[in-house]
């Protein structure tokens, strides 16, 4: 499972290769927020067919026989897609108007496929949108309509080593201000570094992004035309981002490939690390069950000025246009949306439940993990939900670099990913 959710997470960050995303406003995009057509509650019929991808692709069959049950004129075909095949699969089923009924899209690349025209907007009433977690009914807009939806999620907390905290008698950060006393007093009991931190590979905004949101910056303008960069909530956070460098409590040379952290954090040279869901297996097997159970402590992110969020991803469903069972579809996204369902299908992949009811029963509600990462869920948010984002992230990750190495001021930093990204512009008119 953990293998799945990595992948996801890398390739979130290179689809942009293989989509069109242009500086300017598609000509097929927008539909200014009009509406589809309401769906009923009657039972589904014919057969819907649907991608998913990875392990999703492979444990969804067995969902979908329980919805046939309750459907019995209906079957759900699946076809499994690889994570890293599916953005120029579905990129190619639009331009040629051949699509499925429905897919599972990456919560970052909803907005892209969007932009296209070749996805239905969600109907009105299908769902109850307050019933997410609001960072995942978030990234499901664009241009005024709702393209998607949430179907599970993920974000980051905080990992530590639970035995080097014990040793220094200190408890888990819960405030900015708490945050590298916390780390520093790891590193007196052992530690070369307090907490591991992006510091310019690909996809390193997804680490830095939560200090900005924490200190309360929004990263565009109200209407969404316009980037936002150049606040002094932005700065706030990018300088709090580079003070655990000044300040010796991280490596300027964070982690540059998947596995790397891990061999550090159980050999207790680095001493905390933020993840995800995921990052349990893979401690698992780089240092065992029992390591895990005594050695590793899991929190949410420290407070700042203004929040503890995180980032959130997971993935959405979305309907083609083209869809020859479009009613059938939608029916089917309604019914995964259902908190029992939502519960079972935890139990088949491990994914999280975007409904955050889902979360009141079982394991979900008493495992004192999971409720680390459901807390977490409260504030976490997405990235903004335009078609240059990508573009706009890549300058990023490049400034983010020169401030953790150290040859870049924040403010100097901020200033050029405003102008940059003021360049590259939303996709939105303004």
């Amino acid at each position: 499972m953990f293998t799945s959710h990595v992948s996801k997470a890398l390739i979130g960050g290179l689809t942009a290769a293989l989509l069109l995303i242009g500086c300017g406003r598609s000509d097929t995009q927008g539909s200014g927020g009009a509406t589809s057509a309401p769906v009923d509650t009657s039972p589904a019929k014919g057969e819907i067919n649907v991608w998913a991808m990875g392990i999703e692709g492979e444990h969804l069959p067995k969902l979908a026989a329980r919805f046939r049950k309750a459907n019995p004129d209906a079957k759900v075909k699946v076809t499994a897609i690889p994570w890293q095949d599916y953005a120029k699969k579905v990129e190619t089923a639009i331009a040629s108007k051949d699509t499925p009924d429905a897919t599972l899209v990456g919560a970052a690349d909803l907005t892209n496929f969007a932009s296209t025209g070749g996805l239905e907007q969600v109907p009105a009433g299908l769902v109850d949108t307050s019933s997410f977690y609001s960072g995942a009914a978030r990234s499901t807009t664009f241009d005024k309509g709702t393209y998607g939806v949430p179907w599970y999620v993920e974000t980051r907390s905080l990992f530590y080593r639970k035995d080097l905290a014990q040793a220094a008698g200190v408890s888990a950060p819960k405030t900015w201000q708490e945050y590298r006393p916390f780390l520093k007093a790891l590193q007196k009991e052992g530690a070369k570094w307090g907490l591991s931190l992006p510091t310019g590979v690909a996809a390193s905004w997804q680490g830095v992004l939560p200090f900005m949101w924490q200190a309360g910056a929004d990263l565009m303008n109200k209407n969404g035309t316009e980037f936002t960069f150049d606040t002094p909530e932005a700065l706030e956070g990018l300088e709090f981002y580079q003070s655990f460098f000044t300040s010796k409590t991280s490596t300027r040379n964070g982690p540059v490939s998947l596995g790397e952290i891990e061999p550090q954090f159980v050999d207790g040279s680095t001493a905390a690390l933020i993840s995800g869901p995921w990052e349990t297996a893979l401690l698992k097997e780089a240092g065992g069950a029992d390591f895990v159970k005594d050695k590793v402590g899991i929190a949410p992110l420290p407070k700042g000025p203004k929040s503890n969020a995180s980032y959130i991803g997971g993935g959405h469903w979305a309907v083609f246009k083209e869809a020859k069972n479009r009613d059938g579809a939608w029916k089917f996204i309604r019914w995964l949306s259902r908190p029992d369902v939502q519960q079972d299908w935890y139990e088949l992949s491990g994914d999280l439940p975007a409904v955050e009811s889902a979360w009141s029963e079982g394991k979900l509600k008493s495992d004192p993990v999971l409720s680390v990462f459901r807390s977490q869920l409260e504030t976490a948010l997405p990235g903004p939900n335009v078609t240059t984002w990508k573009q706009v992230t890549a300058v990023l990750d490049a400034e983010i670099e020169k401030v953790a190495k150290g040859v870049s001021s924040p403010k100097d930093a901020l200033e050029r990913v405003q102008a940059k990204a003021s360049s590259i512009g939303t996709g939105q008119p303004r």
